[in-house]
């Protein structure tokens, strides 16, 4: 075999492999209304902000690990040949007799990677579960205990050790990453997911938003089991890409209900045992802020406010932004209340932040005076819940503590799960009037983390998906496995 030849292909295959973005993507996201049958129930300069590591200024340090997004290739074992088929953008590379097909997951190349860092059987990069250095392996073949999985799916023919056998990429996904993941087009997604996965998902609503949207949970697994985890995000309005990951958790976990397992436990046996509820945007109002602008509201009294909001806001230093800038970086509920400083953690403590409506950071005139946090709130004290997560970007941070945290040995060991499996930080919450603070500190205290994603400034590019996704596409079916035995 000629070995320049051999090297030639090699680096070629490698470079396609290692540079291809996430193919979730499916163009832009157009505006709708609520999913049929999903009907609502009655119901510039940034402040200190909770459990937002690096937002004052907007930036933070780069992840400890970078991660590479190789998630759209597979490489296949054999003698790799420098090919026409490699040019840039063709999306194909001839291996030996085989063909890397685009939209496909698992490199299999042989060999270690110098970073330390895994091309799982997902095919994205990043630290396997434990922290231990991960092998892009050669080989075919089914993973040990995985099936052939449902249509449309690319199961991945190897399975390394701490890899999931769910992980692989969705052929046909009903769930895109695109730039602005917005509430409308989440409705739609919620609709068919139920439509392809309604044995294994049910669909609630918790509440409803000032401006009218439903505030809609997910329940997968058993909803009779006897352990619960409550998941959500967008509770911040410019932090969007968390409803978007939530909402591509669920549909993996959905995916392999069946065929999936985790560290070789069958998915479907843990779910028996455990209910995922999951909340995926609980400030849709605030989130359309963001994304489209004030004129995207239906209420013209919270158009108003927004313009007041903006004018003092002005008056008072806190921005020196354009109008059109200010609403993008909108993190507040329609009525310009912060909803994560909302809640009874030390609420009449809060000093800091403005005392009127604003973009961010003010605390509303009393605790749960807002039909977000309050529907939240409802539900945290509606069931004896294992667990909860509260997702939030950017930092690459998990926080697990906060004063008078009645179970913080609990959550600490949530933390350090976590931790192990995105390669993200811990750190002690110094906000308050969290979510996560209220539900540790409450009677009937619940183990609870917050999860801060990403490294760039919000709101974040889709660009930044695949790192985010790397780090935690698998943290549902292990805090559901952790669930199932504690």
């Amino acid at each position: 075999m000629n070995c320049k030849r051999y090297f030639t292909g090699a680096l070629a295959a490698f470079m396609v492999a290692s540079s291809a973005f996430m193919a979730y993507a499916d163009g832009p996201v157009t505006k709708g209304t609520d999913p049929a049958g999903l009907t609502s129930a009655p119901g510039e300069t940034i402040g200190a902000g909770n459990e937002t590591a690096g937002e004052a200024a907007e930036t933070v340090a780069a992840a400890p690990a970078a991660e590479a997004q190789s998630s759209n290739t597979t490489v296949t074992a054999g003698e790799t040949t420098a090919s026409d088929n490699s040019a840039a953008g063709s999306g194909t590379v001839t291996a030996g007799s085989s063909t890397v097909v685009a939209g496909s997951s698992t490199v299999t190349v042989g060999g270690a990677l110098s970073s330390g860092s895994t091309v799982t059987a997902g095919g994205q990069a990043g630290p396997v579960a434990g922290g231990s250095s991960g092998i892009i392996t050669a080989g075919s073949g089914k993973a040990a205990g995985a099936s052939s999985g449902p249509a449309g799916v690319v199961v991945p023919s190897v399975i390394g050790a701490g890899d999931l056998s769910f992980a692989g990429q969705l052929t046909d996904s009903i769930v895109k990453v695109v730039e602005k993941y917005s509430y409308d087009q989440m409705s739609r997604d919620i609709s068919s997911l139920k439509s392809r996965y309604g044995s294994h998902m049910q669909v609630n609503t918790i509440g409803t938003s000032l401006d009218g949207r439903s505030l809609y949970e997910i329940i997968i697994g058993n909803p009779n089991a006897s352990k619960h985890i409550l998941i959500h995000a967008g509770i911040h309005a410019r932090e969007y890409i968390t409803p978007l990951l939530v909402m591509k958790q669920a549909e993996h976990l959905l995916a392999f209900y069946d065929s999936g397992s985790y560290q070789g436990r069958k998915l479907s046996d843990i779910l028996a045992g455990v209910a995922i509820h999951i909340v995926p945007m609980v400030n849709p109002d605030g989130v359309t802020i963001s994304q489209f602008g004030v004129s995207a509201l239906r209420s013209a009294d919270l158009r108003q406010i927004v313009s007041q909001c903006y004018a003092q806001d002005q008056a008072d230093g806190r921005t020196t932004q354009s109008f059109e800038r200010y609403q993008a970086l909108w993190k507040a509920n329609g009525r310009g209340v912060d909803l994560n400083q909302n809640f009874p953690a030390l609420w009449d403590s809060i000093t800091t932040g403005p005392s009127h409506a604003s973009y961010a950071n003010y605390k509303g005139t009393s605790a749960l005076s807002e039909p977000e946090s309050k529907a939240l709130a409802n539900l945290a004290n509606s069931t004896n819940w294992t667990m909860t997560i509260s997702y939030h970007s950017m930092g690459n941070l998990v926080y697990w503590d906060f004063a008078g945290n009645k179970v913080a040995e609990q959550s600490k060991e949530l933390a350090e799960l976590v931790t192990g499996i995105s390669g993200y930080r811990t750190n002690r919450s110094s906000g308050k009037g969290g979510f996560k603070d209220y539900v540790q500190i409450k009677d009937s205290p619940i183990p609870s983390l917050t999860i801060e994603v990403g490294s760039v400034a919000c709101p974040m590019p889709a660009s930044e998906f695949g790192n985010v996704w790397n780090s935690n596409q698998s943290i549902l079916a292990a805090l559901a496995a952790y669930a199932a035995d504690h």
